[in-house]
């Protein structure tokens, strides 16, 4: 198990021509700029986790980045744990992404039923899905905070390992 401590994988989806919908690729840009720790790779996955090429078992925490329409004023962030219930968890993805969902749950099942990891959503709610190309401003604002909130859970863990 060692092997794999601290491995985390980020999974960005969504939909570049859908406004808000492309909010999992658009958060991957900024994060791209970021300095981030050694045991962490990142997935583009558009509008499918099939792209994710990885062995999907070499990770310990799996990170979803997307738009999630959680029922909150367009901006806010939705971050959880999804420890079982991952269905009820991906019902507030838009749309153009919920094909992506047996996917997803197959890799979900792929982990927990094996060992302990970890499956965190962040979502930000999305203002507008529909055709065209630019980010919310709602959106955008969040974005820091998203960013903010995917180092510390990062980089604390590589601190944890060296500890």
């Amino acid at each position: 198990m060692d092997a794999f401590k601290n491995r985390t994988a980020i999974i960005a989806l969504g939909d570049t021509n859908l406004r808000d919908a492309g909010t999992g690729q658009f958060l991957l840009e900024l994060l791209s700029q970021a300095e981030l720790p050694e045991k962490v790779d990142i997935y583009n996955c558009g509008t499918t986790p099939e792209c994710f090429d990885g062995d999907i078992r070499e990770y310990n925490r799996i990170v979803l980045i997307t738009a999630h329409g959680h029922g909150d004023a367009a901006g806010e962030i939705l971050f959880t744990s999804i420890a079982s219930d991952i269905k009820h968890v991906l019902k507030g993805l838009p749309a153009p992404l919920q094909r992506t969902k047996d996917q997803l749950i197959e890799l979900f099942n792929a982990t927990i039923s094996n060992r302990d990891v970890e499956w965190i959503l962040i979502g930000i709610e999305p203002k507008s899905v529909g055709p065209g190309q630019s980010i919310s401003d709602d959106v955008i604002k969040a974005a820091p905070r998203v960013l903010n909130f995917i180092n510390d859970l990062l980089w604390e863990s590589a601190h944890d390992q060296l500890i």
